[in-house]
C-alpha cells in the first residue's frame, strides 16, 4: 500500500473505496474537517507546502494524485 492509499484508508476507514474520480463530497463522512485532515496528511507524508488554490482543488483521489505527480512527490 502506498502513502496515498494509507492516507485514504485512515480518512475513510469504514467506507468502501470509491473510484479515484469520485468526488470526496460523495463519501458519507466527508466534511470540512476531513478536508483539513487530508491537507495535513498530504503535507506531512509528502513533505509539501500546498497553496490555497492547490488545497481548494483537492476534490478527489485522482486530483490528489495529479497534484502529487505535478510536484514530483510520486
Amino acid at each position: 500500500m502506498n502513502r496515498l492509499d494509507e492516507l485514504m484508508a485512515e480518512l475513510f476507514p469504514d467506507e468502501a473505496p470509491l473510484p479515484p474520480e469520485t468526488p470526496f463530497r460523495e463519501y458519507e463522512t466527508w466534511d470540512s474537517l476531513k478536508h483539513v485532515h487530508l491537507v495535513v496528511g498530504i503535507e506531512s507524508r509528502f513533505a509539501l507546502d500546498l497553496s490555497a488554490d492547490e488545497i481548494a482543488g483537492l476534490g478527489s483521489k485522482h486530483a490528489v494524485e495529479e497534484l502529487l505527480r505535478a510536484k514530483g512527490a510520486v
